[in-house]
């Protein structure tokens, strides 16, 4: 009888290391369906204006941003000011990056800066970057 109980123990603990291998994802598609590099093709304001720190009314600049790249399921680009944005695709193509500097040593509040997009089949990436000021809608297209 113990004979038996031991065996159907080890039985069960394959059976459970089988059944949570059945559930474990599998290695992103995304690493590869969208790997590349991506030129920027459009650049448009979401926003016209925004508040200063000190509650002026400043205007948004024309901002353009760096290349985005693409490899093994993860995104990066560079912003026109000069900051790494990073994140990862998700397997339909969906982009979610973003960059947070610490506050400042003046007491200015941190810089937040969230890019939402995604890639499409046909090689164009879409995103809009929103930051604590200004916002844009960037477009870019895959490099052959």
């Amino acid at each position: 009888m113990q004979n038996g109980v031991g065996w159907l123990s080890i039985i069960g603990f394959f059976g459970l290391l089988a059944a949570a291998n059945a559930q474990a994802p599998s290695p992103s598609v995304a690493g590869t369906q969208f790997d590349g590099t991506y030129a920027l093709v459009s650049s448009v304001k979401a926003t016209q204006t925004y508040r200063t720190r000190g509650g002026q009314m400043g205007v948004c600049a024309d901002r353009t941003a760096g290349p985005l790249t693409i490899a093994q399921g993860q995104a990066q680009y560079t912003t026109a000011t000069g900051y790494q944005l990073t994140g990862p695709v998700g397997p339909q193509g969906q982009l979610a990056m973003r960059s947070l500097t610490p506050p400042g040593s003046n007491g200015y509040q941190p810089l937040d800066i969230i890019v939402n997009g995604r890639v499409d089949g046909a090689g164009t990436a879409r995103a809009r970057q929103i930051s604590n000021s200004c916002s844009y809608d960037f477009v870019w297209r895959k490099e052959p």
